[in-house]
């Protein structure tokens, strides 16, 4: 085996600030990850399809990058792999200054005819996202090869160097998710990002000729024979653990998400927690790599002990819930008794995340630098065999996203995914106790076993998914409890009698049966001041108040009812089943009603139908992505869907929704109902009259509609008396300076603003 010492000097030093510069490439990297995801969402769709196609089109291009790189790095000196590194950080920022202008004004403006197909979807993402990612992918295999010293060494440097990126990773994640897009919006964000990449790529281009120029090794035949042997095995157990740890992850963003209430900070503090654990593991493995006689029987192991802790961590969470108050208090809470989500709720369920995550990803992260002790065989092949392992784990990261994301969760759920994930955990750890490799200690097939028996009893016993999801919503022993779940997301109802439930979506409680008179005010307003609504569109379901109000009017003929969590509709129907003899039952029997499942801005899109009338009661202003649905350009959207003199109806939480609607909207009529904003806006003048609408309430089909409701006429009829109305006009100022963007959705990140609403 080739293997002397590099001609050039090169003191710690140099390598400790080359660490520092690849820590710093993966705050940047996680920065463009969480930015280009939301601008290439807004063309794909925010639905957890279109999420995991931009998601896998990202992952595929690191791979590319990863396959690319192991061909390359070795053909380099270590000079030229830096020299290169620096300029794949020069090109990975030019993009960046141009991603917008891709990404935004060209794929969403101008190509959203194309979003209706799935597999152009990708295609686009996929070519969009492939210049950075394959830059991206390529530096991890060109650094690998710089730094390897001697192959006795191999895994430890290289496992601190991607434990330093990763770092850096988990870095971003918290910066940019929690602190940085939130202060200064998505696109400034990727332009701060894009800063980084420059004096990264100055600090590479500054201590590069401190490194050797002299021709690269050449790889020794017998090692490099002996290493492809045993690399096609190590391939596939990566593949199969970063498969597994990809969908566990996924489970996590669900659960911990659920618990934060599914806002914007939720996908930051876990992935940031994720990627702490994992840099933590690589380091640690790291140090204690060398000690390590049979590294596959370890890898093999932790496997396992990655699943035993990431579910028994679940499911004392779970438990911890149905043994004290925290799931009313933090988890599930009634959102109309307590509104407000606090930084105090969150940073509670930072402390429960961090317990849960950082463990189990650091178990998985020593993986690293125990794969690269039993591959790195000759210093000649260093680069190869670190890309080639990349894109093994990359590839399985990309199947598991997939798999988990669009079938386990849509076929099983959380509960029995974690079940089957606990059960290839199984498989991987029994795979150490076979006879190819002779025990070293008698006591390593006791120990396997042991672990081994652990994992079927965390199997067999972990709750079910009903059982989970109450348990994690506070639900009490009085209360029935109807639970639904798939891929778009989870749907919990509490009813404590057979007429009277609180819905839950995404871990807050949205609407309630008997309907709130504020849903019915947000259907009923729009299509009573039209003089004929024929068809109304209504976004966001819930328990279904605001979609029954919109069909108030004898007139209306069609009400197409768009909702992104599908198992919302399930939830409603089961209700009915089991005796909800409320409103919810004529609703699903009256056949003006179609129920779409979709993201509302991809229909509006992708859709040429135009509405008389259009409702929106949709997520609330704090919640992930909501930004989409409170922006000016949301609302233009809404503006070219109405036919002329069609009525746009948006509830409106924070003054903030108002500026954005008032930017939008030449005629706008307010209405001030209690603690409630009703905004309508057309492109005409509306002639809103309350007297008039009050007198179409009063026809006696119409009461006669809003009672069977639940709903005392007289009450709503006392809401509109009283509320304070406001009518704008093209000549009345405005204030827009201060408005919601999709690039910048202020109220979406409502903790990085000194005064936030309670909403």
């Amino acid at each position: 085996m080739i293997d002397h010492v590099r001609s050039a000097e090169r003191p710690g030093r140099i390598d400790a600030w080359l660490f520092g510069l690849f820590f710093a490439s993966g705050l940047s990297a996680l920065t463009y990850q969480t930015a280009w995801q939301r601008m290439l969402g807004l063309f794909s769709g925010s639905d957890t399809v279109s999420a995991t196609i931009v998601v896998a089109a990202f992952l595929l291009g690191l791979g590319i990058g990863s396959l690319a790189g192991s061909w390359i790095a070795d053909r380099l000196s270590d000079r030229r792999a830096i020299v290169a590194f620096a300029l794949c950080e020069v090109g990975i920022a030019g993009f960046a200054a141009l991603s917008k202008l891709a990404f935004y004004d060209v794929v969403f403006e101008r190509l959203t005819g194309l979003a209706a197909s799935r597999p152009l979807v990708f295609a686009i993402a996929f070519v969009g996202l492939l210049v950075p990612t394959f830059l991206m992918g390529l530096s991890l295999p060109l650094l690998a090869k710089a730094i390897v010293r001697s192959i006795a060494t191999a895994s430890q440097r290289i496992g601190w160097l991607y434990g330093m990126n990763t770092l850096g990773a988990a870095a971003g994640a918290f910066t940019a998710g929690c602190f940085l897009i939130g202060t200064i919006g998505f696109e400034s964000a990727v332009y701060v990002a894009a800063i980084v990449n420059l004096v990264v790529a100055a600090g590479a281009i500054v201590i590069a000729p401190r490194f050797a120029i002299e021709t690269p090794f050449r790889a020794a035949p017998k090692v490099a024979n002996r290493a492809n042997r045993e690399l096609w095995r190590w391939c596939v157990l990566v593949f199969v653990s970063g498969a597994l740890i990809i969908s566990l992850e996924i489970v996590w963003f669900r659960i911990f998400g659920t618990m934060m209430q599914s806002t914007a900070y939720a996908f930051a503090v876990v992935l940031g927690w994720f990627l702490v654990g994992d840099a933590l593991g690589m380091m640690l493995g790291a140090a204690l790599v060398r000690r390590m006689a049979d590294p596959e029987r370890v890898f093999l192991r932790l496997q396992g002990l990655v699943a035993l802790y990431a579910v028994g961590a679940l499911w004392l969470v779970a438990e911890a819930h149905e043994a004290t108050t925290i799931g009313q208090r933090f988890i599930a809470f009634d959102f109309f008794r307590t509104p407000a989500i606090t930084a105090g709720h969150i940073s509670v369920v930072m402390a429960i995340a961090a317990a849960a995550v950082v463990p189990p990803a650091a178990l998985l992260g020593m993986s690293f630098p125990i794969t690269q002790k039993a591959i790195q065989l000759d210093p000649a092949l260093v680069g190869q065999r670190v890309g080639q392992i990349q894109v093994a784990n990359i590839f399985g990261n990309v199947v598991g996203s997939a798999v988990t994301g669009l079938l386990l969760l849509q076929w099983l759920g959380s509960a029995d995914t974690l079940r089957l994930l606990v059960g290839i955990a199984l498989v991987l750890t029994l795979l150490g106790a076979l006879p190819w490799r002779p025990p070293r200690l008698a006591a390593v097939p006791r120990l396997t076993l042991g672990l081994a028996a652990a994992l079927v009893v965390m199997m067999i016993g972990f709750p079910a998914s009903d059982r989970f999801w109450s348990m994690l919503h506070g639900a009490t022993a009085r209360e029935g409890v109807i639970v639904a779940e798939d891929h778009t997301g989870v749907a919990v109802l509490r009813h404590g009698t057979p007429d009277t439930a609180l819905l839950f979506i995404g871990g807050h409680a949205q609407s309630n049966v008997p309907f709130s008179p504020v849903h019915g005010l947000l259907g009923l307003v729009g299509v009573l001041s039209h003089e004929r609504p024929e068809t109304v569109l209504v976004v966001g379901s819930g328990a279904g108040g605001t979609p029954y109000g919109a069909g108030s009017n004898p007139a209306t003929r069609r009400i197409h009812v768009v909702e992104i969590v599908a198992p919302v509709y399930d939830v409603m129907k089961r209700y009915v089943s089991v005796g909800g003899r409320t409103a919810v039952d004529r609703l699903w029997r009256d056949s003006r009603y179609e129920w779409t499942v979709g993201d509302a801005r991809r229909v509006l899109y992708t859709s040429t139908a135009t509405y008389d009338v259009i409702e929106a009661d949709a997520i609330l202003p704090r919640s992930s992505h909501s930004g989409l649905l409170y922006s000016t350009e949301y609302f233009q959207q809404l503006r070219g869907r109405l036919r002329p003199g069609g009525i746009a109806v948006q509830w409106a939480p924070t003054p903030r929704t108002i500026a954005s609607f008032l930017a939008v909207f030449d005629h706008v009529v307010e209405l001030q109902v209690g603690f409630d904003t009703i905004l309508l806006g057309s492109d005409r003048a509306m002639g809103f009259d309350q007297a008039r609408l009050i007198g179409r309430m009063r026809q006696e089909d119409v009461a006669d509609y809003l009672r069977r409701g639940g709903w005392d006429n007289e009450s709503l009829v006392r809401s509109i008396q009283g509320a304070r109305v406001r009518v704008w006009s093209p000549a009345d100022p405005r204030r827009s300076e201060d408005v919601n963007t999709d690039l910048f959705p202020k109220d979406e990140f409502y903790l990085n603003r000194r005064k936030a609403s309670l909403f």
